[in-house]
């Protein structure tokens, strides 16, 4: 059993410095022709670093002090196309590499997205949408590569195949126009998410003996890796199950849950300049993990805050630049979902900033 519950905790370490609801929710406006009247398409690369650390999470946590834990490098393309008036198509793809003290794991995020205003604005009265989305993440495969020590093995290799998360969304946005420059937005949301992985194995030594290991459901299954003459007799296999232990494999890595959002956010345009600034809240109820969690006397996180910051530069007609800030109060497992299990709960105190760098081309 100490098998299983260290390979949970290799997978926490390879997710649990990754760390928000859906990629730029808190800049949701009833109104996208501010933006762009026709349509948009944008690109940029996402990051945080040693050098852009400013909350010092590296150094406030002794087991990744010094080390490259929490290292972001992400690419991502988005862009929304107008339909007709007050009906817009949007979508976007992001590409991410996170992290830990000695592994890097690849992620692709998707979004797609549907807008239909269906109340113009009119003197006090907001411009009102529906928006509805589906979104999320997945990765080929998470592999630590490290040899971890722990009570009763040495876990050479863990690897999650397919780890994903999907997710239906539906927010209510209002936006009302205080000035010809200024215009202020609120969202309201909520939507279901779930987790999902292909298949879990590792690898331990025993008694000087290689063995790989098979995870199904809540059955562990060992076998020897490689011909093996260690005094006192060689083990050919063993099985185990995790819930004569109290784990439940597949409620605490692959759970589900539904989750709101709230916030608001506002834009002032002066020039070529667009200044930006987006609050949002997030909750989420998950099913058995947090008991689970709570049972075991573990950190549960079930609210994250985000704050957004932006600001626009048009030099061209049609072409725009932007920087932007993303500030996390819990990493940002609100919008990667597939981070946060039951091994990762307590790194989720952490705060986390991310910074991106783009270019916008309108029509």
């Amino acid at each position: 059993m100490v098998v299983f519950r260290s390979t949970l905790g290799l997978i926490g370490a390879a997710l649990a410095l990754s760390a928000g609801a859906a990629p730029l929710d808190a800049l949701l406006s009833a109104t996208p022709e501010q933006v762009a009247p026709n349509g948009f398409v944008e690109i940029g690369t996402d990051h945080m670093n040693q050098r852009l650390d400013f909350f010092n999470i590296r150094e406030s946590d002794p087991l990744t002090a010094g080390t490259k834990a929490g290292d972001y490098l992400g690419r991502h393309v988005n862009g929304a196309v107008r339909l007709r008036d007050g009906l817009w198509l949007s979508g976007g793809l992001w590409q991410r590499a996170i992290s830990n003290a000695t592994d890097t794991f690849d992620y692709t995020s998707w979004q797609v997205a549907g807008l239909y205003r269906f109340i113009e604005a009119d003197g006090k009265v907001p411009a009102v949408a529906l928006r509805l989305s589906a979104w999320g993440t997945r990765s080929a495969a998470t592999e630590s590569t490290s040899p971890v020590t722990v009570p009763g093995a040495i876990l050479n290799t863990v690897k999650i195949t397919e780890p994903a998360d999907r997710q239906l969304q539906a927010d209510l946005i209002g936006t009302w126009k205080l000035t010809p420059a200024t215009d202020v937005s609120a969202v309201l949301g909520a939507g279901r998410t779930k987790l999902s992985y292909g298949a879990l194995s590792a690898t331990t030594t025993r008694n000087l003996c290689n063995y790989q290991l098979t995870f199904t459901g809540n059955d562990i299954f060992g076998t020897l890796a490689q011909p093996c003459t260690a005094t006192g007799g060689v083990i050919q296999q063993f099985y185990d199950r995790s819930g004569d232990y109290g784990v439940d494999v597949a409620n605490e890595i692959a759970w589900h849950g539904w989750f709101m959002q709230a916030g608001m956010n506002a834009a002032w345009r002066s020039g070529p300049w667009t200044l930006q600034a987006g609050y949002l809240f997030y909750k989420v109820q998950r099913s058995a993990i947090d008991d689970i969690l709570a049972a075991r006397g573990k950190p549960v996180y079930t609210q994250n805050s985000t704050v957004l910051l932006q600001t626009d530069y048009r030099f061209s007609a049609h072409l725009s630049t932007f920087v932007r800030a993303q500030l996390n109060s819990n990493l940002f497992f609100s919008e990667i979902p597939v981070t946060y299990n039951s091994s990762t709960s307590d790194r989720f105190s952490s705060r986390y900033t991310l910074f991106t760098a783009g270019l916008r081309a309108d029509f």
